[in-house]
């Protein structure tokens, strides 16, 4: 029999081969499907909590990580959560490290930080559990080199680039238990309100309801284009990755009522990033009780699809103690019957205003921890 024959044979059973192995290989990562969020091809819901930190910024690299997260991550699992939001750079201080110009050489001063990050995601694996990673803070910003790489977003970014997100991105984006990646945490903190004849920069709506008290000003076409240019270089080292933002209320992540306005749009991220890559792949919102009441058209009080959204939605930060008193259960049982993907608690180190303790955290895990109607809850992370 020829050569050319024997190939006739063989391609195809190598081709169905590869196509076999290359959909076994993405069936292991967190996905989107429309609305839903899928892991292994079935859909599931996040049912997890924010660790966020347990040492504020200095939980990875320069010799500092230890064995308390890997624990909480084994609580977790163990209470029934599939899931966990952690905090990174957070303000800058620990990591990444910056020199006097504010330029970043590297992530930390020993060369932990991106074995760190790479233990904590092997032990999520080991539980079963899936880990969002937010790199930055904007509820909360004081470092004033951080405030700088918003503020000179090219060759300063690009050195945090180069000199550290290169080598964490490419050690971490195949691993299982990488979940997405969130960029900054409730950037509108840091934004100045202002009107513009650029819709996706005009601010005037969500500044009436609490935006920008930080008082750091930053416009928010500087705020969307540092989210939009590390979306960017995130997809650029890893196209298969998701990516979420965390809002600091529905505010900034919809269209559908008169007092949102949603600034993270494709189209808003796209341009300001000067990208076709730095759009978001669900969205995310915080929620918290104010002054004895909810907000207008809060998660907790309304369905995900009231919000008209085209993504899955995530609520991603919530207490019982900050929700007029409804228990934590029923706060997961809303966000799981109300078409929402997944609901984290706030917060697991226990410290702080508006957050549970984590018995009370654990005992809310278990109340979804079996169910399967709106998305699987329990699933191998493999």
């Amino acid at each position: 029999v020829s050569t050319p024959a024997i190939m006739a044979v063989i391609k195809p059973f190598v081709v169905s081969l590869l196509t076999l192995l290359v959909a076994q290989s993405e069936a292991t990562k967190l996905q989107v499907s429309g609305t839903k969020l899928t892991y292994g091809g079935e859909t599931v819901f996040l049912n997890g909590v924010n660790i966020a930190w347990n040492d504020y910024g200095n939980d990875f690299g320069n010799g500092a990580y230890d064995g308390t997260l890997e624990q909480w991550i084994t609580d977790i699992a163990n209470a029934g959560g599939n899931s966990i939001r952690i905090w990174v750079h957070v303000e800058g201080y620990h990591t990444p490290v910056f020199d006097n110009n504010g330029y970043v050489t590297s992530c930390d001063t020993t060369g932990d930080f991106v074995k760190d990050m790479k233990k904590l995601l092997d032990h999520a694996q080991a539980a079963n559990v899936l880990v969002i990673p937010v790199l930055w803070n904007g509820a909360y910003l004081t470092n004033q080199k951080v405030i700088d790489l918003i503020w000179d977003d090219n060759d300063k970014l690009d050195s945090y680039f180069n000199n550290c997100l290169d080598g964490l991105v490419n050690a971490v984006k195949d691993h299982p238990a990488l979940g997405a990646w969130e960029v900054v945490n409730e950037p509108e903190g840091s934004i100045k309100v202002e009107g513009s004849e650029e819709a996706c920069y005009d601010t005037t709506v969500i500044g009436p309801n609490g935006a920008g008290w930080t008082g750091l000003s930053i416009p928010m076409e500087k705020m969307l284009r540092f989210i939009g240019r590390q979306n960017a270089a995130l997809r650029e080292r890893d196209p298969n990755t998701l990516i979420t933002l965390g809002s600091w209320g529905q505010f900034a992540q919809n269209d559908a009522f008169s007092n949102s306005h949603n600034h993270y749009t494709d189209e808003c991220l796209n341009k300001a990033a000067g990208s076709s890559s730095a759009h978001l792949d669900f969205y995310q919102m915080h929620t918290y009780d104010w002054g004895g009441y909810w907000s207008p058209n809060a998660p907790f009080t309304v369905d995900a699809s009231d919000y008209k959204l085209d993504k899955p939605n995530v609520i991603g930060e919530f207490a019982s103690v900050c929700a007029l008193g409804t228990p934590l259960n029923d706060l997961f049982e809303h966000a799981y019957t109300h078409g929402y993907n997944g609901a984290w608690t706030w917060q697991y180190n226990a410290g702080g205003d508006c957050t549970d303790s984590q018995q009370d955290q654990q005992m809310a895990l278990g109340h979804l921890k079996d169910r399967t109607d709106n998305g699987l809850v329990a699933f191998p992370v493999n």
